[in-house]
């Protein structure tokens, strides 16, 4: 018997943590039983049949040899990649927005020349979900819940559109074109939202998306309105208030900047304290790497560290954070993450032209983008769009295959991979921060809950 390659030690407190990589698999150990064991090892490969032997075959960590591991990386690795079915769909009926978020990967600039926004027209509206509803019906799994979103961009900026996509999703709803369970969902920054669209995502069931950072002294200040007597904050707020009047599920996009960093103590009480606990859900996200916003490894550590600490207050007052819990969910239940991202076969994105790629982060150059709604036909789609990122995973990361944290990671953004270091295989550093931090949270958190 031998130890499995896919194994990682933690210490702590004179108690040690073997964590399998690859299966997630964890068992605690005094750390002089565990230096015993690794001597027993070392001089005899005939083990006892103790409880704890079995409790460490049984989660990955002894294996009979290498031949074991490789077999089993091999099976978890296309086990995962062949679970991808497609279920998301980015449509993205704007590329201009009514802001100039400073860290906004919108505001990169386009790698063509001069960048003019472009509108969605009700007929590339019409194609893109006509094309969604065939794709999934052929490659989608039926279990899963498939998702519109409304996208841009700032979609509000271009209303006729969100309108007719939601009435034309209704249409094929209704038509069993697609599932009747398929949700739609807006993600819009709240500055251009009125009373009329309140109630027409009440009355259709959408979902919305507000992107805000904290109280005007956080969010503001990176938020710039192309309308100088626009208070950001405020105006989100309002439709906030206005959505929640009229019973529409309502979610936060919450960008962790240096000013959230630096009054952290005033960004926790604003999602904690005050109206906007009651949300039906918010999302933590790190800062894309952008050429206009460069940021420290320092940086990084330290959103992480508030990440945590904002999920632990979260979980007290009942409040779903999707960041964190992603991993979470696959720590508890040892289910490994394949991909953070849609990119590697969940999602398709259509541009507000009507070209078709699988990741929004390239809609203003086109990158990625080899075909349209407007094609005759759509011959092969799938491994057209999907052939060059469905292995764009840890799992054939070969950077990634000696780190603790690879079963929950997911490999965080390839687009701001590639932004940085010129390829989308590449690592994204900013999951290396988050994943190992998390992991190791969740490690000792989950022995204080054994412990108790």
């Amino acid at each position: 018997m031998q130890l499995s390659q896919w194994y990682n030690l933690l210490h702590r407190n004179g108690v040690s943590a073997l964590v399998n990589s690859l299966t997630i698999g964890v068992v605690y150990i005094p750390t002089e039983e565990l230096h015993a064991l690794i001597e027993t090892l070392r001089s005899s490969d005939k083990l006892g049949g103790t409880e704890l032997i079995q409790i460490l075959i049984s989660q990955g960590l002894l294996i009979k040899n290498k031949a074991t591991d490789e077999r089993a990386f091999i099976e978890m690795r296309e086990k995962l990649k062949s679970e991808m079915s497609l279920e998301l769909l980015y449509l993205l009926v704007t590329d201009g927005c009514n802001l100039r978020c400073t860290y906004c990967f919108e505001e990169t600039p386009s790698l063509t020349g001069i960048f003019r926004p472009t509108q969605m027209t009700k007929e590339t509206v019409i194609r893109a979900l006509n094309l969604f509803a065939k794709m999934v019906a052929q490659h989608g799994n039926p279990e899963k819940k498939k998702v519109i979103h409304l996208y841009g961009g700032e979609p509000l900026v271009n209303r006729k559109a969100v309108y007719d996509a939601v009435c034309y999703t209704n249409e094929l709803k209704a038509h069993g074109t697609l599932p009747n369970d398929c949700q739609i969902a807006i993600v819009t920054n709240g500055v251009l939202l009125n009373k009329e669209d309140a109630k027409f995502f009440a009355t259709h069931n959408v979902t919305v998306g507000l992107s805000i950072d904290g109280p005007a002294a956080i969010t503001d200040i990176y938020r710039i309105p192309k309308r100088r007597d626009v208070r950001v904050t405020e105006r989100i707020t309002d439709a906030f208030r206005l959505l929640k009047h009229y019973n529409v599920s309502v979610g936060l996009s919450v960008t962790l900047t240096p000013q959230s960093i630096e009054r952290f103590d005033e960004f926790l009480a604003f999602f904690t304290d005050g109206e906007f606990r009651e949300v039906d859900g918010i999302s933590l996200n790190l800062l894309h790497f952008t050429p206009n916003l460069l940021l420290s490894d320092d940086y990084y550590r330290a959103a992480v560290e508030c990440q945590i600490k904002a999920f632990k207050r979260f979980r007290e007052i009942g409040l779903y954070e999707e960041r964190v819990m992603r991993k979470v969910r696959a720590f508890v239940d040892q289910e490994p993450m394949y991909a953070d991202c849609g990119v590697v076969g969940r999602q398709l994105v259509i541009a507000p032209d009507g070209r078709i790629g699988v990741c929004q982060d390239f809609v203003k150059p086109r990158t990625y983008f080899p075909r349209s709604v407007y094609d005759v036909e759509h011959h092969n789609l799938l491994e057209v769009l999907f052939a060059d990122w469905r292995d764009r995973s840890p799992f054939f990361m070969p950077q990634c295959m000696k780190c603790p944290a690879l079963g929950i990671c997911g490999g965080g953004c390839p687009a701001s991979a590639e932004l940085k270091t010129g390829s989308r295989y590449n690592l994204d550093e900013r999951a290396c921060h988050h994943s190992k931090q998390i992991l190791e949270w969740l490690v000792w958190d989950a022995y204080a809950k054994l412990s108790d």
